[in-house]
């Protein structure tokens, strides 16, 4: 099956995971949501380091337990960092790794999972920006938009410059695979894709069974209140401040900017998958044709 980015895309699985059909993706040309790619002479908007729900959403989009993970993380992270102060005050000197093995940062152990931040920041970064461009997302055309793209239909390879340089700025949505799953199956593909998002080496970034949700209350007060432990043994221009801060404020309730059927899953790329996005597709594939 070939799959081009911002097609419909779908896992083959006989009786499992179904096609969607051309008239789906008539339908969702007709219907969008929509690509408004427009030139623009003002410089990109700043945004903050950790975009507002993005990370919400990615723990959304990764497996239930990620939560209680990043919390032990966490957890272990500030304890090594109030380790490492004491010897300080209390002995004078300052604990360093060997040079010849240096032991990874407890802090960079600690970071939400990265390749699903990341994901999570492209899927709810509308309208994207870049110099001379500006990309929005709808569920119709901007009458004031040089180009207009549906964003699930399939793409073909196309000349237009333009509409590649606001496909790409809309990464994560714009290179998803969307499957119609039937109810029977819903959960078997949902575990099986799960399983592979854990993959070190894997390419996949998030999955989502349902267009909104809400995070564990209770796994996640444990969560903020971690993170305002650890910013309290934080220098205050330290760098781990920015996602602290934003841990701490992280609420339950996420939600993608796009909507689902109740029969249908979305599954985001990695950002390192942009280069390789056959493999994606055969990951996809492969979780649906394994149950």
């Amino acid at each position: 099956m070939t799959r081009r980015p911002g097609a419909s895309a779908v896992a083959r699985a006989p009786g499992l995971v179904g096609l969607l059909a051309l008239a789906a993706c008539s339908k969702a040309e007709r219907t969008g949501p929509f690509l408004s790619i427009s030139q623009e002479e003002r410089a990109p908007v700043p945004r903050g380091a950790v975009p507002p729900g993005s990370i919400a959403l990615a723990l959304g989009g990764l497996p239930p337990e990620e939560v209680t993970r990043l919390r032990e993380r966490l957890e272990e992270a500030t304890d090594a960092s109030v380790r490492r102060a004491a010897a300080v005050l209390l002995e004078g000197v300052a604990l360093v790794p060997d040079a010849a093995a240096p032991a990874p940062s407890p802090w960079l152990q600690a970071l939400p999972d990265l390749p699903a931040l990341t994901a999570a920041a492209n899927v709810l970064g509308a309208p994207w920006s870049a110099p001379g461009l500006s990309v929005k997302l709808g569920p119709a055309c901007d009458a004031a938009a040089s180009r207009c793209v549906p964003l699930f239909a399939p793409a073909a390879e196309t000349a237009d410059a333009l509409v590649r340089h606001g496909r790409a700025l809309a990464w994560a949505l714009g290179n998803a695979a969307r499957l119609r799953v039937p109810g029977a199956a819903r959960a078997a593909l949902l575990r099986s894709l799960r399983g592979a998002q854990t993959r070190p080496s894997g390419t996949i970034a998030l999955v989502f069974g349902a267009p909104g949700g809400a995070l564990d209350e209770a796994e996640l007060d444990l969560l903020r209140e971690q993170a305002r432990r650890a910013q309290a043994h934080l220098a205050p221009d330290a760098p781990q401040r920015p996602w602290l801060d934003a841990l701490g404020a992280v609420r339950s309730v996420w939600a993608l900017p796009v909507a689902l059927d109740a029969d249908e899953v979305l599954v985001v790329p990695r950002l390192s998958a942009l280069a390789r996005l056959e493999d994606f597709h055969a990951e996809v594939d492969l979780a649906g044709t394994s149950l």
